[in-house]
C-alpha cells in the first residue's frame, strides 16, 4: 500500500513538473508571439509613415510649383505694367515733388 502511495505521488509530481514546464513553455511562447505582434505593427507603421511623408512631400511640391508659377505670372504682370508706365511714373512723382 506505501509502495503505491509512493508511486502515486511519483506520478503526481512527475504530472506536477509537467504542467510547470508547459505553463512555463506557453509563457514563453505567449512572450515571443507578444514580442513578433508588436515588431510587425511597429514595422507596419513606419512603412506607412514613410509613404504618407512621400505623399505629403509630393503634394507639398506640387503646391509649391502652382504658387512659383502663380507668383512668376504676378511678377511679369508687375514687370509689364512698369515698362508701361515707368515714364509716366517718374514724371508725375518729380511734377508732384516740385509742385509742392
Amino acid at each position: 500500500m506505501i509502495s503505491k502511495i509512493v508511486e502515486m505521488d511519483k506520478r503526481a509530481r512527475g504530472l506536477s513538473d509537467q504542467a510547470t514546464q508547459s505553463r512555463l513553455d506557453h509563457e514563453k511562447e505567449i512572450t515571443l508571439a507578444k514580442e513578433k505582434i508588436k515588431t510587425d505593427y511597429l514595422a507596419r507603421a513606419k512603412e506607412r509613415i514613410r509613404i504618407n511623408r512621400q505623399s505629403e512631400q509630393k503634394k507639398a511640391d506640387e503646391t509649391l510649383k502652382v504658387l512659383k508659377e502663380q507668383n512668376s505670372q504676378v511678377i511679369e504682370r508687375l514687370e509689364d505694367c512698369d515698362r508701361k508706365n515707368h515714364d509716366k511714373w517718374v514724371d508725375e512723382i518729380y511734377s508732384r515733388v516740385i509742385s509742392t
